[in-house]
């Protein structure tokens, strides 16, 4: 009796664990190359993807160098500074290229009239992935930047009316009084012999003013500290979005 038991024991455990291991390869293995090989016999490639990792270390080098020194002169044309790997594997691939982050492929299209038919026709089917979702789920949750299908309908049905225009007309004023601020705070500091600015952080802290003054006018100092926090957040979520998520790890 004891030994019936142990061998059924042993047949669920064996079970499972030929199971999980034959879903770990899958993910990992299989399911990426066969991803691949279906990319390649319609003309679409890429660079060549470590096991695990993908092009993460590629694209992380690709950055580091980019922006080891400081840019020339002030230009708008930054693609080549933080997106160079783009650049890099549009040349060798052309328009149409895939890479990986990870075990996860993504294609990268700069066709238009291919983004107008993906965003309009396929928008249901090319959402976001699950590492995105994964990545900034502490940050943004399961709302409507990372919602996918069905669901992303419903949260942008519940949202639209606080995006009506007559509601957004009523912000003008609120608008236009904080960007006066900025301005009259950046004459001030011109006054004072201050010639350069850091442009990103005043237009951070206006964003700030205008979203605290509509949305928590009855508490402005509390919807400032929050948005501080949002911003530690998003910074730790990035930092630690850079880093390959392995189930288990976290």
């Amino acid at each position: 009796m004891a030994m019936a038991a142990l061998l059924a024991l042993l047949v669920i455990f064996l079970s499972f664990f030929i199971r999980v291991a034959y879903e770990i390869v899958t993910c990992y293995w299989l399911t990426p190359r066969r991803i691949k090989r279906i990319m390649e016999k319609q003309g679409v490639r890429g660079p060549k993807p470590r096991f695990l990792v993908g092009n993460i270390a590629d694209m992380e080098a690709f950055v580091s160098k980019s922006t080891s020194d400081d840019m020339d002169s002030i230009s708008h044309d930054v693609v080549g500074r933080l997106l160079p790997h783009y650049l890099a594997w549009s040349q060798l691939y052309g328009k149409r290229f895939i890479y990986w982050n990870g075990i996860e492929p993504r294609m990268c299209l700069t066709e238009t009239e291919l983004i107008k038919e993906l965003l309009s026709r396929y928008s249901t089917k090319a959402g976001k992935s699950w590492l995105q979702q994964q990545g900034s789920k502490h940050f943004i949750g399961r709302g409507l930047l990372m919602a996918n299908g069905a669901d992303w309908h419903h949260q942008r049905h519940i949202l639209a009316p606080a995006f009506m225009g007559d509601k957004l007309k009523s912000y003008a004023g609120y608008m236009v009084e904080c960007t006066e601020q900025m301005l009259q705070s950046l004459r001030n500091e011109v006054e004072l012999g201050q010639s350069e600015f850091e442009i990103g952080e005043h237009m951070t802290r206006l964003t700030a003013d205008i979203i605290s003054r509509t949305e928590f006018d009855c508490s402005y100092e509390k919807g400032k500290q929050i948005f501080h926090l949002l911003t530690v957040l998003q910074h730790l979520c990035s930092q630690a979005s850079r880093h390959l998520c392995l189930p288990g790890s976290r």
